[in-house]
């Protein structure tokens, strides 16, 4: 029997570059490594005395939103391999790229692509396309869904989302993007966290969703938490919520 844990690292996905490239470009890393700046910067609570809940305590701000840090922590993400520099005019009709001697981290998708100017919500010219050096493979039976950092609101681009059968194309993936700011003159240095990629096992969920109005015990249920809610704080985070 085939030992995945060998080949595959932790026997889902792994990454790997080219030799020149080994120690010299940022690694992939974990999603929760790389939570954004807004979020890491929130205090836990807000409002002032007479801000508070039916204990007594005071509000949690989003830094307390454990389903929020959850999402944020899955899967795996990808970072921009080298320092780029870009520039757009007014309505970024015009987007210039400057990649460093030597590397080729950012060309373009013609706007045909992605249906022409004026499309996406925003006036632009051509499509940003990140090159990344990293080849994903997973193990047999498992895609790779390729999605924005999540909740990184601050970055100046947006990746397009994409699902690879990374088992059966174990061949580096660029990542089509969106210059979001108009009259850009940005740094993005090495490192900048470009994708997140999360394995998806292809068969783990059906195409159609079942539909159907709740039953009589499952009212029940949601009553049972409300009530257990309303009677304790952290009835979620501590006992409904799965941790490894």
């Amino acid at each position: 029997m085939l030992n995945l844990k060998r080949i595959f690292g932790n026997e889902i996905i792994e990454f790997y570059c080219h030799p020149n490239l080994e120690g010299i470009i940022p690694e992939p890393k974990a999603a929760v490594k790389n939570l954004p700046e807004w979020f890491k910067d929130l205090a836990p609570t807000h409002g002032d005395e007479d801000f508070r809940d039916a204990f007594g305590n005071k509000a949690m701000s989003a830094k307390k939103c454990l389903p929020m840090l959850d999402a944020m922590s899955l899967g795996y993400m990808i970072p921009l391999y080298a320092d780029l520099h870009i520039r757009s005019n007014h309505d970024n009709s015009q987007i210039e790229v400057k990649n460093p001697p030597g590397a080729t981290v950012c060309e373009f998708h013609d706007a045909g692509q992605l249906g022409g100017k004026n499309k996406l919500g925003i006036k632009h010219g051509n499509a940003l396309k990140f090159i990344n050096r990293w080849v994903i493979k997973t193990a047999p039976g498992w895609s790779t869904l390729f999605v924005p950092p999540l909740n990184h609101f601050d970055q100046p681009f947006t990746c397009l989302s994409g699902f690879v059968d990374t088992d059966a194309y174990p061949k580096e993936v660029n990542f089509p993007a969106v210059l979001k700011i108009y009259d850009a003159d940005i740094h993005l240095p090495a490192g900048t966290p470009l994708i997140t990629a999360i394995p998806i096992k292809r068969d783990s969920f059906p195409k159609k969703p079942k539909v159907r109005k709740m039953t009589n015990k499952e009212m029940r249920t949601i009553e049972k938490i409300q009530r257990t809610q309303d009677m304790r704080t952290h009835h979620y985070t501590y006992e409904l919520r799965k941790r490894d």
